[in-house]
């Protein structure tokens, strides 16, 4: 059986139920966001360079990796890629430069030639990326402080995320359905004009604060369910598949783990709305962060997709990641 996150693109320290917890109001989501996130410079590839002399491999003799993330070139500091290829411009000939790279808690020295294409320009062999761009979805505002709750899981591995961050208008103009073995996705059009700001990556979730509260859902307050309080049986998510059109969709909850610390995948659902499956074919990416609403409380996040049998995914639990929040 294989998973898949549902953000379309280290463990933390554990928190026992808190008695107060359970008085916990938020305002409940479901509303599509767009997700930027700068990353810092991170490896997601490497290739032969095409070359005056045929093609190299500049990384050859390197120890750099995939997800590596390069934090300095030749010692001087790099966060966007554009710094790279300033250092790079300065160059007169083909040398080996002095990468400084982070993998996970290590941080180490290693060399790469830069070396000019058949088309006069520098590069490294290598692949990167210094953002995040993708859509997902709120799960919860906080009204009082305007901290917000999305995605049920986190956009990348912490090491790789950066400082900076925001969220902004999503709107759903497309959906390409599940099959088994294939997860579906929204296609979206994203604002670039900021409804609130990153400040956290999590396991749980990706966190911030919004700019005002009346952007988003004007829906209630909901009262949030202890993960003991949520139950097998009949419940609904909250989710948009056209425009900014929220809508309520019935699923099953069949299965609840029993986790007395924050913990993911606590919840298993089934997708029995005739009309979602019909349109999505079950979960789909963009989909994570959707609330699971049951007797009137919001009890979970949707996060994963089981691959082969798309109407089947996974939630964390609303306890866990309110708590991750606070």
């Amino acid at each position: 059986m294989y998973f898949t996150l549902l953000f379309f693109i280290a463990l933390f320290a554990t928190t026992s139920i808190a008695a107060a917890g359970h008085n916990i109001y938020v305002i409940p989501g479901g509303d599509s966001i767009g997700l930027y996130l700068e990353t810092g410079i991170y490896v997601t590839g490497k290739y032969e360079v095409a070359t005056q002399a045929g093609s190299v491999a500049p990384w050859s003799g390197s120890d750099i990796k995939v997800g590596d993330k390069i934090i300095a070139v030749e010692g001087i500091p790099v966060n966007k890629i554009t710094d790279v290829q300033e250092i790079l411009s300065r160059l007169e000939d083909e040398r080996d430069l002095a990468l400084k790279i982070k993998r996970k808690a290590e941080t180490f020295i290693t060399s790469c030639r830069a070396v000019k294409t058949d088309k006069n320009r520098w590069s490294l062999g290598l692949y990167v990326k210094d953002h995040i761009l993708g859509v997902g979805t709120i799960t919860y505002i906080l009204a009082e402080t305007r901290r917000f709750g999305a995605l049920g899981h986190s956009v990348i591995s912490e090491e790789l995320a950066g400082e900076i961050g925001y969220i902004s208008a999503g709107t759903i103009n497309g959906i390409k359905k599940s099959l088994p073995g294939l997860p579906g996705e929204k296609h979206a059009t994203l604002s670039r004009e900021p409804l609130g700001y990153i400040t956290k990556n999590t396991e749980l979730g990706v966190y911030g604060t919004i700019n005002n509260v009346s952007d988003f859902s004007s829906v209630g307050k909901m009262k949030i369910a202890a993960p003991n309080q949520v139950k097998t049986g009949p419940a609904e998510i909250w989710t948009v598949l056209a425009d900014n059109r929220k809508e309520r969709f019935t699923v099953e909850i069949v299965d609840v783990k029993k986790q007395n610390r924050s913990g993911i995948k606590g919840i298993k659902i089934k997708i029995t709305d005739n009309r979602l499956l019909e349109k999505t074919g079950g979960i789909i990416q963009g989909m994570s962060g959707s609330p699971i609403i049951q007797n009137n409380r919001l009890v979970g996040a949707v996060s994963h997709v089981v691959i082969d049998t798309p109407e089947y995914g996974y939630g964390v639990f609303a306890m866990w990641m309110v708590e991750n929040n606070i």
